[in-house]
C-alpha cells in the first residue's frame, strides 16, 4: 500500500484549511469594527454591506470547521493503514 498519494493528498487539505483560516482573517481585518449610525440613506448601505459581511465570513466559517474536520479524519485514515500495512507485512520472509 503507497501512503505517498495519501500524505500529499492530506498536505493539500490541510493548505486549503490554512488558506481558509487566513481569508477568514483577512476578511474579519477588512470590516467596519467602529460603525456610527445616524439614521441617514447612507446608514442603509452600511448594514447592507456588513450584513453581507457577516454572510461571507458564516461561510467561511463553516468551509473551514468541514475542512478541519476532514484533515483529522482524514489523518486518522491514514495513520490506521500504516498502522495495518505494518501489522501485516512479513519482515521476515
Amino acid at each position: 500500500m503507497n501512503l505517498t498519494f495519501h500524505i500529499v493528498a492530506l498536505v493539500v487539505l490541510i493548505a486549503a484549511v490554512v488558506g481558509l483560516y487566513l481569508y477568514r482573517r483577512w476578511l474579519e481585518n477588512h470590516d467596519d469594527h467602529y460603525i456610527h449610525l445616524h439614521n441617514d440613506a447612507h446608514d442603509a448601505s452600511i448594514i447592507n454591506t456588513q450584513t453581507n459581511m457577516a454572510k461571507r465570513l458564516d461561510a467561511v466559517d463553516k468551509l473551514k470547521n468541514a475542512g478541519l474536520i476532514a484533515v483529522i479524519l482524514y489523518a486518522l485514515a491514514i495513520a490506521g493503514m500504516a498502522v495495518y500495512t505494518g501489522w501485516t507485512s512479513n519482515p521476515q520472509g
